[in-house]
């Protein structure tokens, strides 16, 4: 396992942004290695999770948790729906705190309703053929105070809820990858100069039955929870902030946050966070944006 690089200390100190790194990185998995104080695992009821650790540390939960060696260990998850912490600390104090979610399953499903929320149908064959593009095998449950939980240093559970209507418990997926890709992009921005503690998520999942109501294509990454609609809004007045320092906040800012995240996503280290990347202008809904997802080769659309 390759040991993620800590942030540059000179750019934390100019521009006083916190990455939220612990120092030490774990995966999760045997998928997903992620180095932030807070984050968060997609786990199927029963499932048993490996995790192993860059370093010697201490593993604690409230159950299920068998330690292997210094490094590594096993979580059994229960076999009801619900939410966890696992706490993984290093020799020196420092600590990750992972939220893993039980997934309430898809095949609980009726008529495409899940406990009294609508989800609609995914389509059976796969994009491309693209196991990223299976039907989901469950879904986070969200109850009321869940929605404000971490599930990385910058982002809560909450920001990536479908907007449709429905009761108090809602149902969700957040991609482990587009977290990670979300929070290095927000690294990445504040070294470059555009100051700003995190994104607004103006949409991120979307349930099927949702994205075929605004009209969009079947395949969206958005109802796979691999996609999020971003924009920085530092002055907190619901549209991009003026990145590219024109005096005006139009689409030509959205473009701007384009070329810059199209650039890096252009470097050797970003080869893991290839994705979608499109542009987009003010509605009457709303302001400019960009999106970007996780599906694992690069695509682009929407450069004005």
């Amino acid at each position: 396992m390759s040991e993620l690089a800590p942030p540059d200390p000179a750019t934390r100190a100019v521009s006083g942004f916190d990455a939220g790194r612990a120092g030490f990185s774990v995966l999760i998995n045997e998928a997903i290695e992620a180095d932030y104080r807070t984050f968060a695992t997609l786990v199927m009821p029963g499932e048993q999770v490996p995790l192993s650790a860059s370093t010697a540390v201490r593993y604690s939960a409230e159950a299920g948790l068998e330690t292997l060696s210094s490094t590594d260990a096993v979580w059994q998850a229960p076999d009801t729906p619900g939410h966890h912490v696992i706490e993984i600390r290093d020799m020196a104090g420092n600590l990750i705190r992972l939220n893993a979610f039980v997934l309430r399953p898809a095949s609980e499903i009726e008529a495409g309703v899940l406990q009294g929320y609508a989800i609609g149908q995914y389509p059976q064959e796969p994009y491309r053929g693209q196991d990223a593009y299976l039907p989901p095998e469950g879904f986070i449950e969200v109850p009321p105070e869940l929605r404000d939980l971490p599930v990385s240093p910058h982002f809560t559970l909450g920001q990536f809820l479908c907007k449709q209507e429905g009761g108090p418990v809602r149902y969700a997926i957040v991609r482990e990858r587009l977290l990670l890709k979300l929070e290095r992009l927000l690294e990445e921005v504040n070294a470059h100069g555009w100051r700003t503690d995190g994104f607004v998520v103006m949409s991120g999942y979307r349930t099927p039955v949702y994205n075929a109501g605004i009209g969009n294509g079947r395949y969206s990454r958005h109802v796979y929870g691999g996609a999020a609609d971003i924009y920085i809004d530092e002055d907190n007045d619901g549209i991009m902030d003026d990145l590219n320092g024109d005096g005006v906040l139009d689409r030509r800012d959205a473009a701007a946050l384009y070329d810059f995240i199209d650039r890096i996503l252009e470097r050797p280290d970003w080869t893991d966070f290839h994705g979608g990347l499109g542009e987009y202008g003010s509605t009457s809904a709303h302001g400019p944006f960009v999106h970007v997802d996780e599906r694992g080769w690069n695509a682009r659309w929407g450069r004005s």
